[in-house]
């Protein structure tokens, strides 16, 4: 991965955050940040409206509340969770959100969970959509890291474009572990 975070490249999202933060990043007109306070959910929610239109659970109105309580525990928990998002001349074209915590049954097995990534249809598909996609997956193995981990899980369970995450993933190191089965009732 020869497009990681070199330590010349990196500033503080936030001076108020801890050292575990994930820097800001400009590079080629993206930037990578870290949602730290609550000001930053606007600079989100377009984007995970925009998420929420595309996946298989559209036909379910979108709730700004339970998009608050996500958002709000996420940034009041920053050791545990984190909520990633990208910008192109000012606008948001991807989004992370992810925790961390150790297998449920056993001590230890610290492993990140990422609850959804998304990059915006509009640059999927293209050579700065896989930038996107990929600066995202970087930014989550380099927090893992910080965390202790010792992997990481993507769901992919949102139904957009499952075959293209696959080939994407797979490419880049990531195996599948197990398989989602869903029954209408």
């Amino acid at each position: 991965m020869n497009d990681s975070v070199s330590a010349t490249e990196q500033t503080t999202a936030n001076a108020d955050t801890d050292a575990s933060s994930i820097p800001v990043v400009n590079k080629n007109s993206l930037t990578l940040h870290q949602a730290t306070r609550a000001e930053d959910i606007v600079k989100l929610r377009d984007i995970m409206l925009e998420f929420h239109s595309e996946c298989r659970y559209s036909h379910l109105p979108f709730s700004e509340e339970k998009f608050i309580r996500i958002y709000t525990k996420a940034i009041n928990n920053l050791n545990d969770t984190i909520f990633l998002y990208i910008q192109r001349d000012g606008k948001t074209v991807g989004a992370l959100n992810a925790g961390v915590g150790d297998y449920y049954l056993g001590v230890g097995g610290r492993m990140v969970t990422v609850y959804g990534i998304y990059v915006s249809k509009r640059i999927r598909g293209s050579f700065l959509g896989g930038k996107v996609g990929l600066k995202l997956i970087r930014a989550i193995s380099d927090w893992a890291k910080s965390k202790d981990a010792e992997e990481i899980h993507i769901h992919t369970t949102s139904g957009i474009e499952t075959m293209r995450t696959d080939k994407l993933l797979t490419r880049i190191g990531f195996s599948a572990m197990g398989a989602n089965y869903v029954a209408k009732i």
